[in-house]
């Protein structure tokens, strides 16, 4: 069907309905028609008839008004009353109210009016070749409509109260995956449209649920897996209002596909490792649905068991299942060199965790005795078990080790990935030993290859427990330094030159990030030993930061000697190491404060290559251009470049970001690490705003996840089919408002 020539799906349906009506005098209507307009009064002298869109001659006495429409309804319209004759003098008819769904008939009277006439009743959607138009009855299983071959779904309404529509899908090839999604049609969602959904087998068992509070609905076998790997049979998608209301229009997709590489789930014991939906390789799952990231290998039962376990050996680690409900893979890795570490972490091959996968993981020496255990320090809920946060999976002598995978909920998971690595003492095994400064595990910027700072750090002089033992900053960008023992404090002096100084003070581990378990609380003390300002989580994570963006105190210092405090939030516990920097400053471009006529300040005047701002603060592509905290002040897309870079600070700082769509098409928009996109160490927030600044969209942890040993947090991404071209706004914040993003990256995709 066409509307002005376009297909219905491709044009808003009210303005269908709206157009035709205007155009042929006809009902048309997405889900209730109007009255039809009410016939004039009868003349008293010479009557002439006329159409709402013809035009009479002239008489003596002019033609009557028609009667205006009925009121909408979701059911029958009631008639607008007659309106009142004409006059004596010449006149043409009048037009029908352009409200009216239906062409009106006018007589002019000198004095009488019309009857009123009968509303229009309520008119089902219209369907297409692709998506046809329900047949009701469908509200019960026997009466389902059944998905036809070559359709895509359905377009149909809830209507009246109360109603609820059936649609049947067959599964002719066991193993095969269920997709359903409601919406527009358009790629939103029909206005006020909330859609009850559940997806049933032929037992009346529930495969996929969600109540619709949200709108929209969409169901796939990576986030259901109960749609995944169906049996031959029968199955029933339901449809229902969740506040129990008219839905005039909606349009159902339904996607069948047969189990292939492609299609969206993991075939296990078919050998894939992964499938995105597609058969092309360079997006980290190859066209025959391997792992691009390193070399694993599919698990082989049975491995139910410590001496069945599958060998990883010279693998990157295994692709299994959890089937049936209750199964445990175990897998076994050899450590050959007296010291070494086992890194093991669970997830979905893509620094994600499977949907819902409530994972246990354990570690087993090679007397079966166990050395860890852990449910959800991966990426949330997966597991991981690493030396810096269990110490006995390192300093390990030789022998064979075991790896044991669980699911605590007693359910079926399709598929998981297991990544393992058996690491030498020495640099690269994640561990700081000495005479190591850091050891990330894996390469980072500040940090060598010989596991030393490349910033200029020196290391703390025991005892400086008092403000009298402080140790003495010099020239040094800050201090590498411990707690040890329980209810250590370290105190950090430093110069003060002249009048209007600022200063800006953090701990941390020296790489951007914080110290795995380190909670820290940090002073600052004038030349007179008085306490200026404390600080506890203001810095990355668990860490502190002092600085005038937060604290006013800490700025217009004048000459002296300063002194910084640092120690363990409850002083109960131990810390190996973390990094305090120090920075002493004029006011001004690197002052670390944005001021009028900067784009930026990250507290450097050099224009360090690769952190945005340049020896003048202004903004280097593709970073954010503060401020932009509201849609007025949005960063616009640089010229040729669809990402942006920015920075979380001071706490509670929001980002927002602009671009414009010349037509229509699939955007999507994700957050993660700076020029590593499988990467995030931030928990971010992501909002999509119309050029109105109307919010329609949202998402907080569907990007990418933590994808090193210090990562905290979990990414966002916002995907939102044919989008309609026009202006629009994206925001980034940090969750819960509650800390700063050192920096992160924004990605915008448009198909």
């Amino acid at each position: 069907m066409t509307c002005l020539g376009l297909p219905v799906r491709a044009v808003a349906m009210s303005t269908c309905m709206m157009s035709l009506a205007l155009l042929s005098g006809t009902g048309c209507s997405k889900g209730s028609s109007s009255g039809v307009g009410g016939a004039g009064g009868t003349s008293t002298a010479s009557t002439t008839s006329t159409t709402s869109t013809t035009s009479s001659a002239s008489h003596a006495s002019s033609a009557g008004t028609g009667g205006m429409s009925g009121a909408t309804s979701s059911s029958v319209g009631t008639g607008g009353g007659g309106a009142t004759g004409g006059s004596t003098s010449s006149a043409s008819a009048t037009t029908a109210s352009a409200s009216s769904a239906s062409s009106s008939t006018s007589t002019s009277s000198s004095a009488s009016s019309g009857t009123g006439g009968t509303g229009g009743g309520f008119m089902a959607p219209p369907g297409t070749a692709a998506y046809p138009a329900e047949v009701e009855p469908n509200d019960i299983k026997a009466l389902a409509n059944p998905l036809a071959m070559g359709t895509k779904g359905f377009t149909a309404s809830i209507h009246p109260l109360g109603d609820i529509d059936v649609f049947e899908v067959t599964v002719t090839t066991g193993g095969s995956s269920l997709s359903v999604k409601t919406s527009d049609g358009m790629g939103g969602c029909p206005a006020g449209a909330k859609t009850y959904l559940r997806v049933f087998d032929s037992t009346n068992a529930v495969l996929a649920f969600d109540n619709g509070k949200s709108g929209c609905v969409s169901f796939t076998p990576a986030s259901n897996p109960g749609l995944a790997g169906l049996p031959v049979g029968t199955y029933y998608v339901h449809v229902e209002s969740a506040t129990l209301s008219v839905i005039p229009f909606y349009v159902l997709d339904i996607s069948l596909k047969a189990p292939a590489c492609g299609d969206g789930v993991v075939q296990v014991a078919s050998g894939e490792q992964c499938d995105d939906g597609n058969t092309t390789s360079g997006d980290g799952c190859s066209s025959t649905c391997k792992l691009e990231s390193g070399n694993y290998v599919n698990e082989t039962e049975p491995n139910d068991t410590q001496a069945t376990g599958n060998n990883l050996d010279g693998h990157a680690g295994g692709v299994g299942q959890l089937n049936p409900a209750g199964d445990t893979d175990w897998y076994t890795v050899d450590v050959t060199v007296a010291g070494s570490s086992i890194t093991a972490e669970i997830g979905d091959g893509f620094s994600g965790c499977p949907f819902g996968f409530d994972s246990q993981l354990t570690l087993f020496g090679p007397s079966m005795m166990q050395l860890a255990t852990d449910l959800n320090s991966g990426v949330s809920p997966c597991s991981r078990i690493s030396p810096q946060m269990y110490p006995a999976a390192s300093a390990l002598p030789v022998g064979k080790y075991a790896l044991k995978v669980a699911r605590l909920s007693s359910q079926i998971q399709p598929y998981y990935v297991l990544k393992v690595k058996v690491a030498p003492p020495g640099c690269g095994d994640g561990l700081v030993e000495p005479p190591e400064q850091c050891d990330p595990g894996i390469p980072v910027p500040g940090c060598s290859a010989t596991c030393m700072f490349t910033g200029d750090f020196i290391p703390e002089t025991e005892p400086n427990d008092t403000q009298g033992t402080a140790n003495p900053l010099g020239t040094h960008a800050g201090f590498i330094a411990a707690i040890k023992p329980v209810g250590d404090l370290d105190y950090f002096s430093f110069q003060v030159p002249g009048p209007s100084s600022l200063v800006i003070i953090e701990t941390g581990d020296g790489l951007g990030g914080c110290p795995t378990g380190f909670d820290s609380i940090l002073h600052l003390y004038d030349p007179m030993g008085n306490q200026l300002v404390t600080d506890d989580n203001g810095g990355v994570n668990f860490c502190s930061k002092i600085s005038p963006v937060q604290y006013p105190q800490a700025m217009n210092l004048p000459a002296g000697t300063y002194k910084a405090r640092v120690e363990l939030n409850g002083n109960n516990a131990l810390q190996s190491q973390y990094v305090v920097t120090i920075a002493v400053k004029q006011p001004g471009c690197g002052d670390g404060i944005i001021e009028t006529g900067e784009q930026c300040d990250h507290g450097s005047a050099n224009g360090t290559a690769g952190d945005g701002c340049s020896a003048t603060c202004q903004a280097i592509a593709p970073w954010e251009i503060e401020p932009n905290n509201s849609t007025a002040t949005a960063t616009p897309q640089w010229p040729g470049l669809s990402t942006w870079k920015g920075s979380i600070s001071p706490i509670g700082d929001h980002d927002y970001f602009t671009f414009t769509l010349a037509s229509s098409g699939l955007v999507t928009l994700v957050t993660h690490d700076v020029d590593m996109p499988t990467y995030c160490t931030s928990d971010t927030e992501l909002y999509l705003y119309d050029q109105n600044g109307t919010e329609i969209a949202f998402d907080d942890e569907s990007g990418p996840g933590p994808g090193d040993p210090v990562a905290m947090g979990k990414c966002s991404k916002i995907s939102m089919q044919s989008l309609q071209a026009g202006i629009y706004y994206a925001m980034v914040k940090r969750y819960g408002d509650t800390k700063v993003i050192p920096a992160y990256q924004l990605d915008l995709t448009v198909q």
